[in-house]
């Protein structure tokens, strides 16, 4: 399944995101690269009474991933402090420098090895800056003054990028409380909902977003790498679940959980209409796709996966199905070709009975050719279907037709190769009349044999500009003891035969054929769509001698 998505080197800290706490900033909640984040993510600088996010932290357990405390020389030493500089001086101690290392800026090029990928401080930083430094929350803040004046904690605190969801939620669970409490009783009310939602989040989400946070930081850092490591995709997701200690059903139960709270919060945002909740929902469907791709990874197939988190016989669960989430082309496509395929075909149902569309759609799949058809179908359809009461872009109905015309010769073609295992004819009538060797149904043969006619085929051409491209088609009368369903298949491949010499050598008729509306139009879709399913189920048989069904009259 086709998919694209943007690599940004503010992932490599999805992990460790810090807050400044150093240097905490009077106007927002926290700085460093959380304060970014919530920022550019969710659009929050401030919590309600303008409270601190150090002051929920150092409130309750479990609210950040690391928490260290680093000596009150290095920041003595920092000429500049706060601004930006030359921050250790070269005399400074190697314990002095390492916490330099407090705001890590990641530089991926050189890398040799699977160890390079992961963030820092939990490979070449582990033991000389994490284990080093790393404390637990003080009962209240050391605050020191530098010699330039500026007050300093000598402390720092990091938060994994799925704690931003938890301030998301409990700004949602607080709005508009400065409009009813005052600050002492809305501070205890914000810092009770806090505690509740990070205690959530930690119980149940955490160790599914923490595993997130390692692939989506690991694979962000080899795709903007230099690196010239070969690998599999199976030998990065197994090196991945060793480090966090995991298995591929920790990456299943996964699923389910980031499923769960998408179906939450698509609820609240329905309800709600809140931009917040969509950004969110714009977030996770982020996390819901890396967990894809690491689902492939570990030797899942997409088509498996789409169909594990789906709907078994229409019943609704507390998750959203997958397919709604990610919502591939892919599954559109399919379910298009299934939906309008019978609409279209109600005068071969008895024909189309005996064939599988699951299966036609599958062969078709597997040929080169078949992606511009089937986007040129479904694109079709869409505009067909696209309502509005004012329309002021142009119509683009010729253009998804001239694709599908166009393609279904190729995927003739195609087809034609794949059963004899050469190059098709250069002209389309010597294909048409060599099929009959590759397709050993009787009827079909006689068909073939008919359309390739030169009398027949002559039929298609449009020198003399006919108002009705299909008339002489129409008129000929061939095949007097032919079935139902030979009769129609054979004029319906010398339509299509028609319309692919009209797109390639005319225009007279392009205003007809640009409203989907009028037969013409019509007319054209199903000839190419029929041509290829014919011709798509008679190369799925081989050789039988089995009889298809009659077509019912038309």
């Amino acid at each position: 399944m086709h998919r694209n998505i943007t690599y940004r080197e503010d992932d490599y800290y999805l992990s460790y995101l810090n807050i400044s706490l150093h240097n905490q900033s009077p106007m927002r909640l926290c700085g460093g690269r959380l304060a970014s984040y919530l920022e550019n993510k969710f659009g929050i600088k401030k919590l309600p009474y303008n409270i601190k996010l150090i002051d929920l932290i150092l409130d309750t357990d479990n609210t950040d991933e690391l928490f260290v405390e680093l000596p009150k020389e290095y920041f003595l030493g920092w000429d500049s402090y706060p601004c930006l500089g030359e921050e250790v001086k070269e005399s400074s101690s190697d314990f002095v420098k390492n916490s330099a290392y407090h705001n890590i800026y990641i530089i991926s090029h050189n890398d040799s090895g699977f160890l390079d990928f992961l963030h820092p401080y939990e490979s070449s930083l582990n033991e000389s800056f994490r284990e080093r430094y790393k404390t637990n929350h003080p009962v209240s803040l050391t605050i020191c003054e530098h010699p330039n004046g500026h007050e300093f904690r000598p402390y720092e605190s990091y938060m994994a990028y799925w704690r931003a969801y938890v301030i998301f939620e409990v700004v949602q669970n607080c709005k508009f409380i400065e409009r009813y409490l005052n600050k002492v009783d809305g501070f205890d009310f914000l810092k009770r909902n806090y505690n509740q939602v990070n205690k959530l989040w930690v119980d149940i989400y955490s160790s599914s977003f923490n595993r997130l946070a390692l692939f989506r930081s690991f694979m962000t850092r080899v795709k903007l790498s230099e690196n010239t490591i070969q690998c599999t995709c199976g030998e990065i997701s197994n090196f991945l679940l060793h480090h966090c200690n995991s298995s591929i059903l920790d990456l299943k139960s996964d699923m389910t959980t980031l499923l769960k709270i998408h179906h939450e919060w698509e609820n609240k945002f329905k309800i709600s209409d809140l931009a917040t909740y969509e950004s969110a929902l714009n977030l996770l469907k982020i996390d819901i796709y890396f967990l894809f791709e690491w689902l492939c990874y570990a030797g899942m197939k997409e088509n498996e996966i789409i169909d594990t988190w789906a709907y078994k016989d229409r019943q609704m669960q507390n998750w959203s199905q997958l397919k709604d989430v990610l919502d591939f082309e892919e599954i559109k496509f399919i379910e298009s070709f299934k939906q309008y395929v019978p609409f279209y075909s109600e005068n071969i149902k008895d024909w189309l009975s005996g064939c599988e569309l699951s299966k036609i759609y599958d062969y078709l799949k597997s040929l080169n050719s078949f992606s511009p058809w089937i986007r040129g179908f479904y694109d079709l359809h869409e505009l067909i279907n696209t309502k509005g009461e004012i329309q002021l872009v142009q119509p683009r109905v010729i253009d998804n037709l001239l694709v599908l015309s166009i393609r279904t010769e190729i995927t003739i073609r195609e087809i034609y190769s794949s059963l004899s295992g050469t190059q098709e004819p250069d002209l389309l009538r010597k294909l048409f009349q060599d099929l009959p060797e590759l397709v050993g149904d009787s009827k079909s043969t006689t068909v073939f044999k008919a359309v390739s006619d030169k009398n027949n085929w002559a039929l298609t051409e449009l020198r003399e500009r006919p108002e009705d491209i299909f008339a002489k088609v129409d008129a000929c009368n061939v095949g007097k003891t032919w079935s139902k369903d030979q009769k129609y298949f054979f004029k319906q491949l010398l339509k299509f035969v028609t319309s692919r010499n009209y797109f390639a050598h005319h225009s007279y008729k392009d205003g007809d054929l640009n409203n989907h509306i009028t037969e013409l139009c019509r007319n054209v879709f199903v000839s190419c769509l029929h041509s290829v399913l014919y011709i798509t189920a008679l190369s799925m048989q081989g050789i039988t001698n089995k009889d298809r069904p009659h077509v019912a009259e038309t």
